[in-house]
C-alpha cells in the first residue's frame, strides 16, 4: 500500500524554528521557493546539500520492500544469487566495462564526474566506478554483485541536460544504496539470455521459475524506490518529469515543444486506465516481465504521488513536520 497524500504540511524552519503552514500543491510548483515566513530562509533542502539524516526506509517504496521479502523467502534464492554468483559476476562485469567502455574520473569527462560525485554526496553513497558506454539508446545501469559498478550510455548524454543527468545518476546510486544491484544483475542476465554462462558452473537449473517470477516482479518495483532517490537528488519535480518525458519520447529539436504539464496529465490518465480495467492490469503485469524497466509514464505517476506525502517533505525539510493539515 502506498503512503497517504495530504494537502498541506506544517514545517519547522531549521534556522529560526518558526512553524510554517505549506500548501503541498503550491510547494510542488517550485520547491526552491518554499521559504520561512519569519526569517525568509529556504525550508527545503533542494540546492544540493547532503541529506545527512536520510535513512533507507525513508524513501524505499513499500512495494519494493514487500516484493524483495517474497523473493528472499523462496528456498535457495539467496544461496543462488548471493553466494554462488558474486565474485564471478563482479569479475565479468568489471572486465567488460574496463575493456569496452570509458572509465570516468577527475581527468576523464570531469563535468560528468562532478555530477556523479554531487549525486553520491546528496544521498550519501560511496560512489562505485562510473563508465561511459558507446550506445545510441539512452540508458543507465548499476551492475555487479558484491562490487557494484555504474554505467551511462552516450545516447543518454546526447539528449539530456546536466540536471536530468544528475537525477539519472542519483537513480542508479539509489539502487546501490538500497542493495538492489546483485538482484538486478541477475534479472539482467535472465532478460538478455546471458544466464547461459551459469551452465559452466551447473547453476542455471537452480534459477527456477518461481525465482524468476519473483525477480521480475521485484525488479519493476525497485524502480519506484530509485525514482524517489532521483527526486531527492535533484530536488526538482520539473526535472524528474522532464527526464522521464525525454526517456519516453526523446529530445532533440522537438524538446522545446514538449509540455511537462501535459505529460503529467498523461501519467495520471495512464494509471487510471490500468486501475479501471483488471484485464489490462493483469496483461501489463505479465508483459512487464520482458522489459528492462517499467513503463516510464507509469513511474511518473507514482513519483509525483510520493511527492504529495509527508515523508517527502520530512526528508527535504531535515526535521519531521510538526503536524499535518488537511485542506
Amino acid at each position: 500500500m502506498s503512503e497517504p497524500t495530504v494537502d498541506a504540511v506544517t514545517l519547522r524552519c531549521r534556522f529560526c524554528k518558526a512553524k510554517n503552514r505549506v500548501p503541498v500543491s503550491r510547494a510542488l510548483e517550485d520547491l526552491n521557493k518554499v521559504r520561512c515566513g519569519s526569517c525568509g530562509s529556504g525550508l527545503l533542502r533542494v540546492n544540493g546539500e547532503p541529506l545527512t539524516d536520510l535513512k533507507d526506509e525513508d524513501f524505499s517504496h513499500p512495494w519494493d520492500a514487500a516484493a524483495l521479502d517474497k523473493l528472499k523467502a523462496i528456498p535457495m534464492a539467496d544461496t543462488v544469487i548471493n553466494k554462488l554468483l558474486g565474485s564471478t559476476l563482479d569479475k565479468l562485469t568489471h572486465f567488460n566495462l574496463m575493456a569496452g567502455a570509458v572509465r570516468i574520473g577527475p581527468e576523464q569527462a570531469p563535468r560528468l564526474w562532478k555530477l556523479y560525485l554531487a549525486a553520491a554526496g546528496r544521498i550519501g553513497v560511496d560512489p562505485p566506478p562510473l563508465f561511459l558506454l558507446q550506445d545510441p539508446r539512452p540508458n543507465a545501469f548499476a551492475m555487479g554483485a558484491g562490487s557494484p559498478q555504474v554505467g551511462v550510455t552516450s545516447g543518454l548524454l546526447e539528449i539530456a541536460d546536466d540536471p536530468c543527468i544528475l537525477g539519472v545518476l542519483g537513480h542508479e546510486l539509489t539502487h546501490v544504496r538500497l542493495g538492489h544491484v546483485t538482484y538486478r544483475t541477475l534479472v539482467w542476465l535472465l532478460l538478455t539470455g546471458a544466464l547461459k554462462i551459469l551452465d559452466l558452473f551447473g547453476l542455471a537449473a537452480l534459477v527456477i521459475k518461481p525465482i524468476q517470477i519473483a525477480l521480475y516482479r521485484w525488479y519493476q518495483m525497485s524502480e519506484l524506490s530509485a525514482d524517489r532517490g532521483e527526486l531527492l537528488t535533484t530536488g526538482s519535480l520539473e526535472t524528474f518529469v522532464r527526464t522521464h518525458m525525454i526517456l519516453s519520447g526523446g529530445g532533440g529539436r522537438w524538446l522545446p515543444e514538449m509540455n511537462v504539464a501535459a505529460f503529467i496529465d498523461q501519467a495520471h490518465e495512464a494509471e487510471a486506465l490500468r486501475d479501471n480495467d483488471i484485464i489490462l492490469w493483469v496483461m501489463e503485469l505479465l508483459s512487464s516481465n520482458q522489459r528492462t524497466h517499467p513503463l516510464p509514464v507509469w513511474r511518473v505517476h507514482h513519483g509525483l504521488k510520493w511527492a504529495q506525502t509527508p515523508a517527502f517533505f520530512e526528508i527535504l525539510a531535515g526535521t519531521a513536520p510538526e503536524g499535518l493539515l488537511e485542506a
